[in-house]
């Protein structure tokens, strides 16, 4: 959980990317070849944001300490302590604790 909560201020921090964009990111979206990130936003417009190079270790970090069903490319990111998909709400109440 350090490791995700860790991953997403980062992401946040470093991309400006919406609450709800970051809860809807799939594994499809990153591009580590070009350390890119596509976000599908507000409207659906299609926006492509570079990641920050302190950003892809902590990516391949967090990919390393999941399973290997949840690495498809379609599916969230970020996953609750459940192993659902996190919320804007989860994603709330991670931050109010950091």
């Amino acid at each position: 959980m350090a490791m995700r909560n860790h991953l997403l201020f980062k992401l946040l921090a470093t991309t400006g990317m919406r609450r709800s964009e970051i809860v809807e990111l799939t594994w499809k979206q990153i591009d580590l070849s070009n350390n890119t990130i596509r976000i599908y936003g507000k409207g659906k417009k299609e926006r492509l944001l570079p990641l920050h190079p302190m950003v892809v270790p902590l990516i391949k970090s967090y990919m390393g300490s999941l399973e290997e069903y949840q690495l498809h490319p379609s599916q969230p990111v970020f996953l609750n302590k459940n192993g659902k998909k996190l919320n804007p709400r989860g994603l709330h109440k991670i931050f109010i604790f950091i």
